[in-house]
């Protein structure tokens, strides 16, 4: 991405942890991070995630709610004790207001799936932007486009668009990776 009005992306020379189960959406979320700039390290278990916290904590942290036995509000939690500057985002398929409220006390952006490139990007550049508060830390940033309503409620009336909008994300990110792989 080109940002001439930053002098390059906010996030240039930052770090990220992706975790997410599921290889497919895995790479989805790396590869757009990968393309704001930052360094990204993806996973999918909790207790590699942990690990890497402890070690070296990321600027940014995007984990799905759950990991198996494990939920990603925990590593959220974990990520805020380590690093209270660091930019947290939460991500699932499943529309629960409750973890939602609980991930945007935490301080975490919470994004439902399926998403874009730019609904995971824009709630990371407007947090990247923010003033912190007065002991640092930022607030949620839970960014809702007015058509995500909409199309959900069409998706989940007809489940073969569900299909189809997957299959499309697939075959984008085989192009991205064709592209990426022919570059080197």
């Amino acid at each position: 991405m080109n940002w001439p009005l930053f002098g390059g992306s906010p996030f240039s020379g930052s770090t990220a942890l992706v975790v997410e189960p599921e290889d497919g959406s895995r790479v989805f979320l790396v590869s757009s991070l990968w393309s704001a700039g930052l360094s990204v390290t993806g996973t999918g278990s909790f207790s590699s995630a942990r690990a890497f916290l402890g070690a070296q904590p990321p600027s940014v942290l995007v984990t799905e709610v759950r990991l198996g036995a494990y939920n990603g509000l925990h590593l959220v939690l974990l990520g805020r004790s380590v690093s209270p500057h660091m930019t947290r985002v939460v991500i699932s398929r499943i529309v629960d207001r409750g973890l939602q409220r609980e991930a945007e006390e935490l301080g975490a952006t919470f994004i439902r799936k399926p998403m874009t490139a730019w609904e995971l990007l824009a709630p990371l550049y407007r947090a990247a932007l923010r003033e912190p508060n007065a002991d640092g830390t930022v607030e949620s940033t839970w960014l809702r486009l007015p058509w995500q309503d909409r199309e959900r409620r069409r998706t989940a009336a007809n489940p073969e668009r569900q299909k189809r909008g997957d299959r499309k994300r697939r075959r984008e990110i085989a192009t991205f990776l064709l592209r990426e792989a022919s570059r080197r």
